[in-house]
């Protein structure tokens, strides 16, 4: 379950940035930092994006409460394949085949990431402060 919400969280994030890119691209190109700050509260796809990530940023908060960090942090990297395919679906952005290759790369180390889930501290073995805080203390002499 715990996997479920990190993912959800991931999906959010990305459409956050599709519906962020989509509200600045009707600004046309280069518009002024001032008009760009102000699509925050005056357009709709940009609020959206910001609305995105604050949940997103709720059940992130969610799943790392049930997730080792050295875990779930490393899973993010899925929001760049799912911005990537988001932005070519949905942007008709263009995406060469070297990023393809990149993301491919990308989707590999997800995978070895996702393939320990479920292994628990105990299969690691204990570092030397560990060991020796766990061997019992000696009788008093």
């Amino acid at each position: 379950m715990a996997v479920a919400i990190l993912l959800f969280a991931i999906l959010l994030g990305a459409m956050g940035q599709i519906l962020l890119k989509s509200g600045l691209s009707q600004l046309g190109s280069h518009p002024p930092p001032m008009q760009v700050l102000g699509t925050i509260f005056t357009n709709i796809r940009v609020f959206g994006g910001f609305f995105c990530y604050a949940v997103s940023s709720l059940f992130y908060l969610l799943a790392l409460s049930r997730l080792d960090l050295s875990y779930a942090y490393p899973m993010i990297a899925l929001g760049y394949v799912l911005v990537t395919f988001l932005s070519w679906q949905f942007l008709g952005e263009r995406v060469p085949g070297m990023r393809i290759l990149g993301l491919g790369i990308i989707i590999l180390g997800v995978v070895v990431m996702a393939l320990t889930y479920g292994q628990t501290h105990a299969d690691v073995a204990p570092s030397a402060p560990a060991a020796a805080a766990a061997q019992p203390a000696p009788p008093p002499r």
